[in-house]
């Protein structure tokens, strides 16, 4: 009987093995996703002037269609200034460094990446990524004048 459980444990730690090493090796070969996206790899001529939400999303994905129409009310708002192009079919073997849908990278109007997520954003991250930037605040001293 003994001899069945060492056959089988032998086995099953032979193959978790084999399988680390596999899993090990692919991500090594994974490249990230790039810095940069020209507007032919999304079918566009040119970026908007606030640039371009791209999403990846899967068919029949809820979460894929939160994410589309948070983007969407997001870039109501921005009149043309800014476009949401939706990449549907999920992440194929083609596109390396995306795992998971909906997959969404925020890109300036020269084509560089801003700001990826993973899920869904938030409604604040995309005010706040679209927000204009601030001036800076001159430093004002509250302390009183012992004069």
């Amino acid at each position: 009987m003994i001899e069945w459980l060492v056959l089988v444990v032998g086995c099953a730690g032979g193959a978790g093995v084999v399988r680390a090493v596999l899993v090990r090796r692919r991500r090594r070969t994974i490249p990230i996703m790039p810095d940069r996206l020209s507007p032919a790899q999304v079918g566009l001529d040119h970026f908007p002037p606030e640039g371009a939400f791209v999403q990846f999303s899967t068919p029949y994905s809820t979460s894929s269609r939160v994410s589309l129409n948070r983007l969407a009310a997001v870039s109501a708002h921005h009149a043309g200034r800014i476009t949401v192009i939706e990449i549907g079919g999920g992440p194929p073997p083609y596109r390396p460094g995306m795992r998971a849908t909906p997959m969404v990278l925020y890109v300036d109007a020269g084509g560089v990446v801003r700001r990826r997520w993973s899920a869904p954003p938030e409604r604040s991250e995309l005010a706040a990524v679209l927000a204009p930037p601030q001036e800076p605040v001159a430093a004002v001293s509250a302390a009183k004048s012992l004069a």
